[in-house]
């Protein structure tokens, strides 16, 4: 387990590595493909087959390791794909195990194949410290919330982030979605998210009683020009959105 900078998270955990694209937009530009690259090269183990879909074992006792003390939030994983088709359903176990081992981590699981993550737990319990997301940037990637809103889960959620389309009015159900991440595109090659589309998202999660957690501008700032992310920040209307959700005990 490693900290990151990611604002809505705390740790990240990486038993998977590596991925290939998904099929809608929010792959075009992937940051992990990139990062994944950068350390191939700089001769990180971990990162030997590059961004090919690989297991690590050797990392499922890091979470072990931490305090039971502290309570955590863990981004799992932030590299890869935890039910891609090439992780075998006998890891995605070992993984979910450790998650069971260790309840005074919460994991903020997310994934871009919401279909095998539904079948998955049609036949195993969420553990109660785990939170289960989609990523849903574009139109193409509405079907992955279907998918999502009927799995049993104390948290379900969306990674909105890149935002390419306006999804509030694209059809957006939030029905038993239980927060919302939202942020735009950074890098070199990154497409702007309007204003328009941030602020409808925001209302849609008020109207349907889902926690909204504003990330970042990105690339773009709210006017649509280019500068620095960092210099963009991440308030919405001048206002920080940092909302999380509250995990439901029964379900």
């Amino acid at each position: 387990m490693n900290r990151t900078s990611i604002s809505w998270t705390e740790f990240s955990f990486n038993p998977v590595t590596g991925c290939q694209h998904a099929g809608t937009e929010e792959c075009d530009h992937c940051y992990a493909k990139a990062f994944a690259k950068r350390l191939q090269a700089m001769g990180n183990p971990r990162y030997s087959n590059g961004f090919k879909v690989t297991c690590h074992p050797d990392a499922l006792n890091e979470p072990l390791a931490t305090d039971p003390n502290k309570e955590l939030l863990c981004f799992l994983p932030s590299m890869g794909d935890l039910f891609h088709a090439d992780v075998p359903e006998s890891f995605i176990d070992q993984v979910l195990d450790v998650v069971e081992r260790t309840p005074w981590i919460t994991y903020q699981i997310l994934t871009k194949r919401s279909a095998r993550m539904a079948s998955y737990f049609t036949s195993h319990r969420c553990p109660a410290n785990a939170w289960l997301g989609v990523t849903c940037g574009c139109k193409r990637s509405l079907t992955r919330v279907d998918d999502l809103r009927n799995i049993a889960a104390p948290v379900r959620w969306l990674s909105i982030e890149p935002c390419l389309d306006d999804l509030a009015t694209l059809g957006l159900d939030l029905r038993n979605i239980d927060w919302i991440v939202v942020g735009g595109e950074s890098g070199p090659q990154a497409r702007p998210m309007q204003k328009d589309w941030a602020l409808n998202l925001r209302d849609l999660a008020r109207v349907s009683g889902t926690e909204f957690f504003f990330k970042q501008w990105g690339a773009f700032n709210a006017k649509g020009q280019r500068g620095n992310k960092i210099a963009n920040g991440h308030l919405l209307d001048g206002v920080v959105y940092h909302n999380y959700p509250t995990p439901r005990a029964n379900y």
